[in-house]
């Protein structure tokens, strides 16, 4: 991975994160959500949406990859949201460019998400996946996450109600 930078992003970043996120929606979800959700997701309002994020103080953070001087993916973490589990953070989302898929982008970003967690004294690190979406299930798998029983439906992010499996791992 020569040429690998992992950063914080910066509001400049919003366009490059926006068009990795509808891709990658779109090639991620195309089976399993109405199509009509899925082309709602534009370029232009995740643009607004990451600008916001990424102009906003907070406790949580965006990190990008960069190669080639390119920006090819992303992961949103913080704290977590759920309830019942306050020793963890929480990875609200990761993406990456389509055509890079399996070329390891997505565990670095894993592994920085951890790291970052870890120093802050986080114990876990969990993160929601559709629970249909067989090959990021087997990702997180693979990178040591696995499902710790937590499920829910989420009927606020797409308007769409769709169900979701909480993945956990240890951290420290």
């Amino acid at each position: 991975m020569a040429n690998l930078t992992i950063r914080n992003a910066s509001k400049s970043d919003a366009l490059g994160i926006a068009l990795i996120h509808v891709a990658g929606w779109r090639a991620a979800y195309r089976d399993l959500m109405p199509q009509a959700t899925i082309e709602a997701q534009t370029v232009d309002q995740r643009r607004g949406f990451w600008k916001g994020v990424l102009s906003s103080p907070g406790a949580g953070k965006v990190a990008v990859v960069e190669y080639e001087k390119a920006v090819i993916a992303f992961c949103s973490y913080g704290p977590t949201r759920d309830n019942d589990d306050p020793d963890a953070a929480e990875i609200y989302a990761l993406y990456v460019e389509p055509s890079r898929w399996r070329q390891g982008w997505g565990r670095a970003l894993c592994e920085h998400a951890a790291r970052e967690a870890a120093l802050r004294e986080h114990r876990a690190l969990s993160l929601w996946v559709l629970k249909e979406n067989d090959p990021a299930r087997r990702f997180y798998e693979l990178v040591g996450y696995r499902a710790d029983g937590a499920e829910r439906t989420d009927t606020k992010l797409t308007g769409t109600p769709f169900d979701e499996i909480r993945y956990r791992k240890t951290i420290r």
